[in-house]
């Protein structure tokens, strides 16, 4: 992107078009135009929904040069009255890992009243990095939440944060677990910190999935494969490759992301 049409959008963000702003906002982040923070930063306080919830999309990726910045300004939409905007922010502070974030963020996956957010927590304690988050999460997991998108997320970090100690704690938490969502979740959380066979367990509920569960496990797997320095999910099932290829054919929509799971 030329000099000239950065500056332009630059302006947008300026104007009183509401459509400029966010279209520019957007092409600011597609073109990774870092130097477009603190005009962004000013969007924060408009009045506009949409305006405000893609400013902090935005700036969690945009501000990862100025965290010392740009998360203190992000923490007071942690309470903003539109979910929206409150799922964008716990999301933008969890990539640029603002650890000031972690106690508010805690809170808000056990007291927001919107799923929404409470799984945008979940995911989010998993970027921070802090093992003690764990507990939190745990709760969660413990289907204190009724919701099975943040029991699922929650599975996910607690896999990301914890150690090969937590196995038993994870097998005790998939025999009590019924949602097929969820139980993929621990069985790849449990893969990950060390039990190899449950990738094959994992591989199993796409025999007779629908294709939300399928969808599910895709992103698993894939969110798996991106973590590993080497890849080993063809090593630890050698059914892997069986596996895609019938679900590339059930589902051809899904066919590229099969595929891409798949060793070169």
């Amino acid at each position: 992107m030329n000099k000239q049409t950065v500056e332009i959008l630059l302006d947008n963000c300026d104007s009183d078009n509401q459509s400029r702003q966010a279209e520019a906002i957007i092409d600011l982040v597609d073109a990774r135009v870092y130097e477009a923070v603190p005009k962004i930063l000013k969007l924060l306080n408009s009045t506009e929904v949409s305006i405000r919830s893609n400013a902090v999309y935005a700036l969690g990726y945009l501000g990862i040069k100025e965290v010392e910045t740009v998360g203190p300004a992000l923490m007071p939409l942690l309470k903003d009255p539109e979910e929206l905007v409150r799922s964008e922010t716990v999301e933008a502070l969890g990539e640029l890992g603002y650890t000031p974030a972690i106690a508010p963020i805690e809170h808000i996956l056990r007291n927001d009243p919107s799923a929404l957010v409470r799984a945008s927590a979940a995911e989010a304690l998993g970027y921070l990095e802090d093992p003690e988050a764990i507990k939190t999460l745990e709760l969660s997991l413990l289907d204190v939440d009724e919701d099975r998108a943040v029991r699922g997320y929650a599975a996910n970090s607690i896999g990301i944060l914890g150690t090969s100690q937590l196995l038993p704690k994870l097998e005790k938490y998939l025999k009590l677990e019924l949602p097929l969502s969820v139980k993929a979740e621990l069985l790849a959380a449990k893969y990950w910190l060390g039990a190899k066979e449950d990738l094959s367990l994992l591989l199993s509920l796409l025999d007779n999935a629908d294709e939300l569960l399928v969808m599910i496990v895709l992103n698993i797997l894939t969110d798996l494969k991106e973590r590993e320095p080497q890849p080993n999910l063809a090593k630890d099932a050698p059914e892997l490759d069986k596996v895609l290829s019938a679900i590339a054919q059930r589902f051809p929509l899904m066919r590229h992301q099969a595929e891409e799971i798949l060793p070169e």
